[in-house]
């Protein structure tokens, strides 16, 4: 049954997993939508992001327009012949292994990667002007009485309420930390990453054929990574290295002298070394993520992307979970017309988005150890080495996801009586609070 008044749904944060969801529920003319976002404008940081095949597949079933977004913007690799090359993994440490092929990884798309900020700008396009609200940092949530939805108090003074809140307000979340009462805050990683970028013309006058396609310099605590973005015509780099313990900066992004970048990779072979001499205005990261949250969800609130799993980059999957989400979350609330809707689909999102998401998280970290041709899964062979990466992502890449969606919906399904396709009957929730917590166990 249905009250022909509008669903109230409030996204906070509007990045690309929080502008991807608003663009999937635009298309439901049951729910109000509005954006809160800190900044004065939609805006990321950073330069390129890549979307793997399964992130594509993703948007795509989000909207085609949102693809062709993504699409407009995106870079491949140069080369014809490295079209569906993820990454070319090179031994990268000075010594008789230096330059040692130790394989090329592939997959349905390749390594296709976009600007950060115009890919926002494009998909900022595609949402209306009158449901976006800037400069308002959330400072906290509260929860209503059942049925009553939650209030958002913003620092500028102003609160408002919605039947639904996601979070989509990134690492730091405001959101997160009330829903968790604070527990499970992002952490460092232990890895550091500096990134820079160099003009292709300079680049290829350097490194020669290196500077065209994606390329990954390993060694035994760190990498360098190289690939084309802005329609090649700046090579992007992240250098990383793992296995420190602590960060001792104030922030978690600081530019830095460019001979810290050189000291920390003394030792390391032609190419690598080329790449980070050229490098004038690195920049360095502290790489963060989240400890394993015990649910993404309450009655009235979920968070997602990088506010839920926030992820280290050696997998090239945090935005691509964000859309992921984003999707889910979408085909679900198709069917939430009413209130009492929303905790069975936050449920069920919460069902079978966190054990996927947070295996990202957790295979990401270990990544980046797997690179090198040293790991003890490895130790120095090289077919070995091919053996564990011919596989390793197929997971990640490969997933059904129009089976993850109805996977999604049949949970949510199961919570509610009558079936949702029946719109004539009320509907009642089959002890929704206590079956959450049975779910929220099961999957911990």
């Amino acid at each position: 049954m249905t009250t022909g008044k509008p669903l109230s749904v409030a996204i906070v944060g509007g990045g690309i997993g929080g502008l991807c969801l608003a663009i999937g529920l635009l298309q439901c003319p049951h729910i109000k939508l509005d954006i809160y976002e800190a900044a004065p404008e939609f805006k990321e940081i950073g330069a390129g992001v890549a979307l793997g095949p399964n992130a594509q597949r993703a948007l795509e079933m989000i909207s085609p327009a949102a693809a062709k977004a993504f699409l407009r913007h995106a870079t491949p690799n140069i080369s014809p012949e490295h079209a569906k090359l993820w990454f070319d993994f090179r031994y990268g440490l000075r010594g008789p292994n230096y330059g040692t092929v130790l394989g090329k990884v592939e997959n349905q798309t390749g390594q296709q990667t976009v600007h950060r900020a115009k890919f926002l700008e494009e998909l900022a396009k595609l949402v209306p002007k009158d449901i976006s609200h800037f400069g308002k940092r959330l400072v906290r949530v509260e929860e209503l009485d059942p049925g009553q939805g939650v209030r958002l108090h913003f620092q500028d003074g102003e609160s408002v309420t919605a039947q639904c809140v996601i979070g989509a307000d990134g690492v730091h979340s405001v959101v997160r930390n009330s829903l968790l009462r604070g527990e499970a805050k992002a952490m460092f990683s232990g890895i550091v990453s500096y990134r820079g970028l160099i003009p292709m013309d300079a680049a290829r006058a350097k490194l020669g054929k290196y500077a065209e396609d994606s390329y990954m310099w390993t060694g035994e605590d760190g990498m360098v990574m190289t690939y084309p973005i802005d329609f090649g015509k700046t090579l992007n780099v992240v250098c990383a290295k793992y296995g420190r313990e602590s960060w001792d900066y104030p922030t978690y992004m600081l530019p830095v002298d460019a001979s810290l970048l050189k000291k920390d990779y003394e030792g390391w072979g032609e190419i690598p070394s080329k790449v980070v001499d050229m490098i004038e205005k690195p920049t360095l990261w502290a790489m963060l993520e989240h400890p394993p949250a015990p649910f993404y969800n309450s009655a009235n609130i979920a968070i997602m992307g990088d506010a839920a799993h926030a992820t280290t980059p050696f997998q090239g999957q945090g935005a691509g979970q964000a859309i992921e989400d984003a999707l889910v979350l979408c085909r679900l609330f198709r069917y939430v017309r009413t209130p009492a809707l929303v905790a069975p689909a936050l449920a069920a999102y919460d069902a079978v988005r966190r054990e996927r998401t947070q295996r990202v998280v957790k295979t990401s970290r270990e990544a980046i150890e797997e690179y090198s041709l040293y790991h003890p899964k490895v130790n120095g062979d090289v077919g070995k080495w091919r053996e564990l990466w011919s596989q390793r992502m197929k997971w990640i890449w490969d997933i059904d996801l129009a089976e993850h969606n109805d996977e999604a919906l049949q949970k949510m399904k199961s919570l509610v009586q009558p079936p949702l396709e029946r719109n004539d009957a009320p509907i009642v929730i089959k002890d929704l609070r206590s079956l959450m917590y049975r779910l929220r166990s099961i999957l911990r």
